[in-house]
């Protein structure tokens, strides 16, 4: 399988490495451990941390490893935006980690892109759209975990998400380890008294100053990762391992469009042994995604997306809960499209369990002898290509053991999933609003 990505950017690895978490109770479980029992780094990047009491065992585990080990360096990447959203009530991801913030550095990335009158205007709930820090990165010395979950107490409860561990991996974890630090040099930093300042390092203020300046600033410190890495991968031996990693950033904002490009050769495949499977609790991804999958691809495909019930917006006060009738309005198009390219290889499923929210993404790529898989934050729409920060490994491996892990991980979505077709959308948790359907075309790209 030829996905066309340099080989100066893979790194080999043994399949005995890659590990799936099942579950958001073992997600937790294993934040926790390793929390506790790291001894030299940790490292993570979230969009935000919740303020409840498994959250806050969360940290206290960090700070009681600080207290006992002068050794471990705690490096925490959160969104300014959602980082601080709730501060005069002492309910933010800021109050909970003003308790380690005198041992540990805490990053907050805000957005270039909201400024001025539209910063002073945009509500606490609304300005996200603008852009974020999204990547899911948790680092523990030489192990890092990918995933789409945030560190909230749905995410370790009862909201599906993806979890893989790619354990005593250190290149992998040192490249997303300098990747984390990287953006954080662009970012503000969190004081022990609850303040926040802009990093010395940030020589270019993130809203204030020029776009053009801070974009530059910002793509050298990423852009000498990226050498780096790569650069140590020209001078080893090629490896003969039948599993590689393929680690992706996607900054569209600031120029770097890697998953963009590896997804664009992947939706024109031609190749009707090839079955792609996508997940996403938002499913809306771009235009030119759709126009490859249905015009130029030749694959069987399945899509599994949140039913309305199962979709985090769902029942929401205001304007958020229109949030998932817009989806429906995406699903529809969808359909639309699958009937009129006669597609009947494309399929649509939602996913519903009671009680529980979807918040799975990420690709499959099954063929007969080799599986990739596509593991991260992006959710492949308009905001994850072109404003937010996101960050992905690619799988690819052939050994059985590891390829029967990984259908076993998306089929248990199936598990919980229906078809979504043409009947299911008459339901009613599908009824798509007047409002809904007027202003879908324009505001989709915010979502």
């Amino acid at each position: 399988m030829d996905f066309q990505l340099p080989q100066c950017r893979a790194i080999p690895v043994p399949a005995s490495s890659v590990h799936v978490i099942e579950t958001p109770e073992k997600f937790y479980g294993f934040l926790i451990e390793r929390s506790q029992s790291a001894k030299s780094r940790i490292s993570l990047s979230t969009l935000y941390l919740g303020d409840g009491s498994l959250e806050r065992a969360l940290v206290d585990s960090i700070g009681a490893n600080l207290k006992r080990n002068d050794d471990l360096k705690v490096t925490v990447l959160l969104d300014y935006l959602r980082g601080t959203r709730g501060v005069a009530d002492e309910k933010s991801s800021t109050t909970l980690l003003k308790a380690i913030a005198d041992k540990a550095t805490i990053y907050l990335y805000h957005t270039p892109k909201l400024t001025g009158f539209v910063k002073a205007m945009l509500p606490e709930r609304t300005n996200e759209i603008v852009g974020l820090q999204h990547m899911k990165l948790y680092i523990f010395d030489d192990t890092i975990l990918l995933s789409g979950a945030n560190l909230s107490d749905s995410y370790f409860t009862n909201r599906q998400d993806r979890y893989v561990v790619f354990e005593d991996c250190k290149e992998l974890a040192d490249f997303f380890h300098d990747i984390i630090d990287a953006v954080g040099d662009c970012s503000f930093m969190l004081k022990e008294d609850g303040s926040i300042e802009l990093n010395p390092n940030c020589t270019v203020h993130p809203y204030e100053g020029s776009f053009d300046e801070y974009r530059k600033l910002l793509r050298s410190k990423i852009s000498s990762v990226i050498t780096a890495l790569e650069e140590k991968k020209r001078t080893l031996p090629p490896s003969s391992s039948d599993t590689v990693l393929y680690p992706l950033v996607q900054m569209g904002l600031f120029g770097y469009n890697e998953e963009y490009d590896f997804l664009k050769t992947l939706f024109a495949t031609k190749d009707i042994h090839t079955h792609i499977t996508m997940a996403s609790g938002y499913f809306n991804c771009i235009k030119e995604y759709e126009h490859l999958i249905f015009s130029e691809g030749k694959y069987s495909m399945d899509v599994v997306t949140a039913a309305p019930k199962a979709n985090g917006f769902f029942g929401a006060a205001g304007l958020s809960g229109y949030v998932p009738s817009m989806y429906s309005w995406v699903s529809k198009r969808i359909l639309r499209l699958k009937e009129k390219y006669s597609r009947n290889d494309v399929n649509l499923y939602e996913y519903h369990r009671e009680g529980w929210t979807f918040h799975a993404k990420g690709l499959w790529v099954e063929k007969p002898a080799q599986t990739a898989t596509l593991v991260g934050s992006s959710n492949f729409g308009y905001r994850s290509v072109h404003r937010d920060m996101e960050a992905q490994v690619l799988i690819v491996t052939s050994n059985e053991q590891l390829r029967s892990q990984l259908k076993e991980e998306r089929q248990r979505l199936f598990e919980f999933s229906s078809i979504l077709d043409a009947a299911a959308l008459r339901r009613a948790d599908h009824h798509i609003p007047a409002v809904v359907r007027a202003v879908s075309r324009v505001v989709r790209n915010f979502f």
